[in-house]
């Protein structure tokens, strides 16, 4: 028999690579619990290798992300700046066509609100920290300065400013700056209020402070006089809890102040508001008329229904008619009902001794009613009769819906019902006197703490916006308003630019993105080339190349490809919707790629097949005397174990034997307040009866028994409540679970991440060289038990040693929060779920391999992964320039080595089974990380190579390293019926016939 010498050679080599790669990686074989290695090369060194691992974008832009401002260049309106509350800023000249992305890496890039200055439109300020009381809002670290048009940013001071109302610029000195600083959302601080600089910024004078809960929502300067300023105090805060309004809404240091002397000395402006505490405010001068101003104002009193009303009667209630009454089927939280102990299941008989027969009557009997009015209600509850006074309302439920409106908030043009007092309850508001006095002129204010938003069209006092859930105009004054000026938009919108030359040309930014309309909101144009998507979460299936599901800030959930066949990235229109809402938690069946389970707010869940389009709901039923409480984002999960067995939590935890059906509770109520829910639930992946699950009010259970008993545990590292917002089992040691706590929902910013190697006896802190900053989620790598992966508030850290030290892997991925990360099983990349930029992928192949002795080498060439021999794809015909491209991986293999000093040549050298060189690659020469992509094709004849096992060989000044490189065939469409060089044959055959 003939001896094959250079495959004998290839495969002893490759055996002893295999076992240097084995004790290069040896947290494979670490017993478990053993401490790993500190004994890692300096950071700057590690921190230069990483630099060069770059991640790439793939969108989706199908759907934007929440918009809080918009700038214009005052000379030309195609020259504008999009501001976002939380993915950087973006800057066209071409009016939309193309953007480039700016501020994206300093140290916070979320935005409250941007500046040109008038005179000098280079000079741009950015006040970071989204102004908006959301409970997902992100914050900033002060105000920023660039001279160059956006190209360079320099942090001017007000740190602890934290979110940002607004920025005026003196119309002909730069020089002098206001800044209406909102303040701390989750706590007290003092560095809020109205900041003066007459020096560019650097220094700061504060000019009007009310008190430390009190900041700036608001300023407007006058047109024509810049010494006369407006300002709108506000006094909110958020409470732990994820609640559809702020808890503090209201209070006495809010309201409207005046200046006539630059800021020198104000005064509280109060006739013809309401009398009583004030919420967010908004103001806009009419440019041709700056006496003429608008205001649009909340009040306490908002959706009330003041003496002398005529609003229409809500009932609080739901229903539907059964066995000849009217059935309640839901009781709104804080309704008339609810107020009236009336309970779901009750069957109403009579309202006033009129008979009720069905819910129809019912819903007839309340409509001739109006708000106050008080009546008795007979109906049975259990057979029983019983009997209760109810005082109908103008609120709806919980929400604070008042008499139609959405979220809360008040109604257009309703203004005649509500009696002399009605201008007590807020709304938009007129002066003719530069403000000193007020008239109510319309009833609307929707969902103030979110929107408060009102624009004047510069040439036509008639023509008004109230921004909110939808775009209300009114052409007369504010008398009327209609609500369908955003049709076709997407709703919640938070930011309006007018053409001060052309009121028809206007930009609009929502929580959808950006549209333009050049016909006064008859039609829009979605500009749909922006990534700026808010994702909370991002699930991966196995199919080939895989898919990427995630749930977006009102934009519902999405699924869309990793990677796509051909010459471009995934676009736009490679993306589909899987559910409505808020999406939050987005999951693919492993054993069917095609069922996707996903969820919007307050647990409403469900999965639905892809194929067929089947849809159905996952909900846990209500049991006789259980609260049920899920958070704004429910945990939920499929078993590692059996995927068919679905885990949710919400103030309990609950279980399913068949795909989310028949949910039983299998957990007392976890929480330790009557607000609480779960905020975090894992299962682990090595033992099915060990579960662990976290409260928002800061407690952490455990059960070892599938749920028969759970026990709380004891984190003595942590200070107080702090919101669970992720736990993760290891899949490589039994004891082991790692915790993540969020403290900003407690006014607290400081990094919590623990583990415990003993299920949670004792506890160790994994801060370590964290900065400062808030912690989101935590996970392990499925290959590596050393490498640990961090998202947080401003990016993404990376652990090499199992959290001894953290190094930031940002690289080219904006400074954005990171709110989930998803390890894929098999394909060696994570895909970053960023809470601004949409979603980032990296391969991490090369991050596996990183440990001690790689560090110390001279010359490291890291095993390659699997390559893929990629069938081709039809393409895909574009016009024009407005698009986005998603990044593929690179084609072909990714070889990757380091140097620890410079040599004079490195040369990569690929040959076939039988030795024969196939390829040879030139490599940079520099200390370094550096990777070169071979793409999979022979060297002088450019042609495809087949599928097989390959020796690839890195040559740096003689010190020669080697690895075996596995290439295999399209999995989906293997091997094709010709190979390429046979189909280039006929393709030039061809041609020579056609001639």
């Amino acid at each position: 028999m003939r001896t094959n010498y250079p495959l004998l050679a290839a495969l002893i080599l490759s055996c002893s690579i295999q076992a240097t790669l084995a004790q290069d990686n040896p947290s494979k074989d670490r017993p478990e619990g053993k401490p790993a290695t500190k004994d890692l090369a300096p950071a700057n060194q590690l921190n230069h290798w990483l630099s060069a691992l770059r991640w790439r974008p793939i969108g989706p832009t199908a759907m934007g992300g929440r918009i809080v401002d918009l700038a214009v260049h005052p000379q030309d309106p195609n020259h504008f700046f999009v501001a976002t509350a939380s993915g950087g800023l973006f800057k066209t000249t071409n009016g939309g066509v193309t953007f480039e992305a700016q501020f994206q890496h300093e140290a916070s890039i979320s935005i409250g609100d941007i500046c040109l200055a008038p005179s000098q439109p280079e000079i741009i300020w950015i006040g970071t920290g989204e102004n908006n009381a959301r409970n997902s809002v992100s914050w900033g670290d002060g105000v920023y300065k660039s001279t160059d048009g956006g190209k360079t940013w320099k942090n001017m001071g007000l740190k602890e400013s934290f979110q940002t109302g607004r920025i005026l610029i003196h119309p002909q000195d730069p020089n002098i700056v206001y800044v209406g600083a909102v303040g701390r959302l989750w706590g007290n601080n003092e560095e809020r209020g109205i900041y003066k600089a007459v020096d560019g910024g650097q220094n700061w004078e504060k000019v009007l402070y009310i008190d430390d809960m009190t900041g700036c929502i608001e300023l407007a300067m006058h047109p024509q006089d810049p010494n006369t300023l407006l300002a709108a105090m506000y006094e909110r805060r958020r409470d732990p809890f994820d609640g559809g309004n702020p808890v503090k809404r209201y209070g006495a240091g809010s309201g409207l102040y005046k200046s006539m002397d630059a800021g020198a000395t104000w005064k509280k402006l109060t006739n013809g508001l309401p009398t009583g505490k004030l919420g967010r405010i908004a103001v806009d001068y009419l440019q041709s008329n700056p006496q003429i101003i608008y205001a649009l104002v909340e009040s306490e009193e908002i959706g009330k229904a003041p003496p002398g009303s005529h609003l229409p009667a809500l009932m609080g209630i739901q229903g539907n008619s059964r066995d000849g009454s009217a059935t309640l089927t839901s009781i709104s939280k804080g309704g008339a009902a609810e107020k009236a102990q009336l309970k779901q299941g009750d069957l109403v008989t009579e309202i006033d001794g009129k008979p009720v027969k069905n819910y129809r009557e019912l819903v007839a009997q309340i409509r001739a009613h109006k708000a106050g009015d008080e009546v008795t209600v007979k109906y049975l509850r259990d057979d029983k009769p019983g009997e209760t006074k109810l005082t109908f309302t103008a609120r709806g439920d919980s929400t604070g819906r008042p008499f139609g409106t959405r979220l809360g908030g008040q109604a257009a043009n309703v203004q005649s019902k509500q009696g002399p007092d009605g201008f007590q309850t807020g709304g938009v508001y007129k002066s003719t006197d530069g403000g000193e006095h007020w008239k109510r002129v319309n009833s609307l204010n929707p969902r103030p703490f979110y929107f408060s938003q009102i624009r004047v069209d510069p040439s036509d006092e008639q023509v008004l916006y109230v921004l909110g859930i939808s775009l209300h105009q009114s052409v007369d004054g504010g008398k009327t308003f209609r609500s369908d000026a955003g049709k076709r938009t997407h709703p919640d919108h938070h930011a309006m630019w007018i053409n001060p030359g052309n009121g028809k040309h206007i930009l609009l930014g929502c929580d959808g993105g950006l549209n333009v309309t050049h016909d006064r909101t008859t039609t829009w144009d979605f500009i749909d080339n922006l990534n700026i998507g808010q994702f909370y979460h991002v699930g991966v299936d196995t199919s080939t190349p895989y898919r990427v599901f995630g749930g977006l800030q009102d934009n519902g959930s999405w699924g869309g490809p990793s990677a796509i066949r051909g010459s471009i990235g995934p676009t736009e229109h490679d993306w589909f919707v899987i559910g409505g809402g808020d999406g939050f938690l987005c999951l693919a069946d492993p054993e069917n790629p095609d069922t996707i389970y996903y969820e919007s707010q307050y647990g409403r869940m469900g999965k639905v097949d892809l194929q067929t389009g089947a849809r159905q709901q996952i909900r846990v039923p209500q049991k006789e005397g259980q609260e049920l409480r899920f958070n704004w984002k429910t945990p939920f999960l499929l078993s590692p174990h059996n995927p068919r067995i679905f885990f949710c939590a919400g103030n309990r935890v609950y279980r399913s034997l068949n795909q989310g059906q028949n949910l039983e509770a299998i957990s007392p109520d976890l929480t330790a307040t009557s607000n609480g829910t779960c905020t975090a639930l894992a299962q682990s992946p090595r033992d099915a009866n060990v579960l662990y699950a976290g409260t928002d009010d800061g407690n952490l259970w455990m059960t070892t028994n599938g749920g028969s008993q759970w026990n709380k545990l004891t984190v003595p590292l942590i200070p107080g409540p702090r919101r669970v917002n992720s736990i993760e089992l290891s899949r490589f040691a039994s004891e082991r679970a790692y915790v993540v706590y969020d403290g900003h929902y407690y006014d607290d910013d400081e990094p919590y991440v623990i583990v415990t190697e003993d299920q949670g006896k004792t506890w160790k802190s994994l801060r370590q060289n964290l900065p400062t900053g808030t912690t989101r989620v935590l996970r392990e790598d499925v290959m590596n038990q050393d490498l640990l992966l961090l998202g947080t508030e401003t990016g993404i850290w990376v652990s090499l040693d199992r959290g001894n030290d953290w190094n930031r892997l940002n690289n080219n991925l904006p400074h954005v929060a990171v709110h989930e990360i998803a390890v894929h099983p098999t394909a060696g990349e994570i895909v970053a779920a960023t809470h601004g930029r949409s979603l980032w992928i990296l391969d991490i192949t090369t991050l596996r391999q990183i440990n001690a002795q790689a560090l110390k080498k001279p010359v490291h060439f890291f095993k390659p992964s699997t390559a893929v021999l990629w069938q081709g794809a039809t393409g895909k015909r574009f016009y024009g320039y407005r698009r986005f491209v998603g990044t593929n991986p690179a084609v072909g293999s990714q070889l990757t080595y380091t140097l620890q000093k410079p040599v004079k040549r490195v040369q990569i050298t690929i040959t076939d089974i039988e030795g024969k060189v196939v390829n040879q690659l030139n490599g940079p020469n520099k200390a370094g990380l550096h990777q070169v992509n071979w793409n999979l094709r022979r060297r002088r004849s450019n042609g495809r190579i087949q599928s097989g096992t390959y020796l690839v060989t890195l040559n740096a000044d003689g010190v020669k390293t080697a690895h075996p490189l596995t290439v295999i065939q399209d999995p989906v469409y293997p091997a094709s019926t010709l190979t390429f060089d046979e189909s280039e044959r006929l393709r030039k055959l061809k041609k020579v016939t056609d001639d």
